[in-house]
């Protein structure tokens, strides 16, 4: 793992870098804009609102994951030094701010073009997961969203234990065997997108591809956190519960439950 793709000095133009990360965060943005334009084709619905819509929420979801850095991790850095926030290459990003601020610009742009955001939703709900597979896979470069030291008390390690000699994780988790939780959650956003590509071609009703998104995702993402180590984002209720439920694990409650909301919904009206 490399935290950086690139680095080279060009002369004339002096030294030259490419985050790891942010190379597979685009390249997923990509890769799931062009999914979801397939997916709309298939589906009947215009491609061309998935572009109208899309890419200024791709754009609201960095900012909106970056914003989720300074609340959640770093509250104190944007206060210390307001320019830290550009700072991109020095990492910093959270999914479920990034979620959060491109649904927001969803919301907006259905109600501007008229559209249903339900049925919308389910258009995206499948390409949002290949984005965050991608994504992961920058996460696993750079040595962010690690995962515990493998122990099981054998003295035997898994095979796909992962150690990082540089990048983000802590010097003292540096040559240690961690569980590649990046890799986890990798491997869990692409099963959740191919699971809702077979959904898409039998939906029953509106509302159930994303609704089995929010759920699964949800759900998914709390057991990946039991592997992770998530100091850094802190815990909610500590002082009464301890380190027991994440900042991650604590959004999962609402979105899982709007997940189950919709799925109910939609079985209540009947078929598409």
């Amino acid at each position: 793992m490399n935290p950086w793709l690139l680095r080279l000095d060009l002369p004339g133009i002096g030294p030259v870098a490419v985050q790891s990360y942010f190379f597979f965060l685009i390249v997923g943005c990509a890769v799931a804009l062009e999914v979801a334009i397939r997916g709309a084709q298939r589906s009947g619905d215009d491609p061309k609102d998935v572009i109208r819509i899309s890419v200024p929420a791709i754009v609201a979801g960095l900012i909106g994951a970056r914003l989720g850095h300074f609340i959640f991790v770093a509250p104190d850095a944007l206060k210390a030094d307001p320019l830290a926030f550009l700072r991109v290459w020095e990492g910093g990003m959270v999914f479920y701010g990034g979620f959060l601020g491109g649904l927001a610009v969803v919301i907006a742009g259905c109600r501007i073009h008229k559209l249903s955001l339900i049925r919308f939703g389910d258009v995206l709900a499948g390409p949002v997961m290949v984005g965050l597979a991608f994504g992961r896979l920058g996460c696993l470069s750079n040595g962010c969203c690690y995962g515990r030291p493998i122990d099981w008390g054998t003295g035997i390690e898994w095979p796909w234990g992962v150690t990082f000699l540089r990048g983000e994780v802590p010097s003292v988790l540096r040559g240690i065997p961690l569980h590649p939780t990046q890799a986890y959650a990798a491997l869990n956003a692409l099963a959740i997108y191919l699971v809702i590509r077979w959904i898409r071609g039998r939906q029953r009703f509106e509302g159930e591809a994303m609704g089995l998104v929010f759920v699964a995702y949800g759900l998914s993402r709390s057991v990946i956190e039991l592997f992770r180590l998530d100091v850094h984002r802190a815990f909610w209720f500590e002082d009464q519960l301890g380190q027991v439920l994440s900042t991650s694990q604590g959004i999962s409650i609402p979105i899982v439950a709007v997940g189950v909301w919709l799925l109910v919904r939609g079985k209540r009206l009947g078929s598409m």
